[in-house]
């Protein structure tokens, strides 16, 4: 894995960061701008954690790679920085933070259960189906804000996919073929329950905008497909350059 190159991305990332114009005013009735404050309030506090416990476990296991760490450190920085923005979204939809909700506590305790490796592979399926749920909000939204904070957010999350993918090759390189095949398993079977958790938590404010189930499932699905063959091929190329034991 790069790291450096990975650390200098995020540096640079933080320079080049996009303000909405919060004086606009939107479009949205009151109510769809309640079910948008409400979902919003919801993500914000899945963006707003620390990453004590990841970047301590990420320090154990990944001793060597100081260059990693301290981009991962960066990478928790970047999600804060998305929940500054819901958190303004939230302000300007009139609604109010949230401390605590049961999907959150469901992610946490997902992401903490098995190590640092499994915490990533969390992390990749809530981006997985973050970013299928911002995508659909631009594209239905009629807020030119909320469209900016979406598009701005996703340009962020399509790196940090690629940031985790390229970790996870790493860590998979030695693997023989069924134990990757069955990561692969593993890893559908937990997109499947991120999925429907999801729509179930903000189903509302994409149904009160138009958006149906099959859109949302169709678009994390399409990223998750995209994610997963590229993994393969990643895997594929690093096992050919791999130089050969005697």
């Amino acid at each position: 894995m790069n790291s450096e190159n990975w650390l200098h991305y995020f540096q640079h990332n933080r320079l080049n960061r996009p303000e909405p114009d919060w004086s606009q005013r939107f479009p949205e009735d009151e109510c769809t701008a309640a079910e948008l404050a409400n979902s919003f309030a919801h993500f914000q506090l899945g963006e707003s954690g620390e990453g004590a416990c990841l970047l301590r476990a990420a320090a154990r296991r990944y001793v060597d790679d100081l260059a990693y760490q301290e981009a991962l450190a960066l990478f928790i920085a970047e999600e804060k920085e998305h929940a500054r923005l819901l958190a303004r979204l939230v302000e300007r939809f009139g609604g109010r933070l949230i401390r605590s909700h049961w999907t959150h506590s469901l992610f946490r305790l997902f992401r903490q259960a098995l190590g640092v490796r499994f915490e990533i592979q969390v992390l990749v399926t809530a981006e997985l189906v973050g970013t299928a749920y911002y995508r659909v909000l631009a594209r239905r939204v009629r807020d030119r804000v909320t469209e900016e904070v979406c598009q701005l957010i996703l340009r962020d999350e399509a790196r940090h996919v690629e940031f985790h993918l390229e970790r996870l090759v790493a860590d998979q390189q030695l693997w023989l073929p069924i134990e990757r095949a069955l990561w692969a398993t593993q890893f559908q079977a937990l997109f499947l329950a991120a999925l429907e958790v999801a729509w179930i938590d903000h189903r509302h404010v994409l149904q009160k905008l138009g958006a149906s189930r099959s859109e949302f499932v169709r678009e994390a699905r399409r990223e998750t497909g995209a994610f997963l063959a590229r993994l393969v091929s990643a895997s594929s190329r690093a096992e050919l350059q791999r130089p050969a034991e005697f």
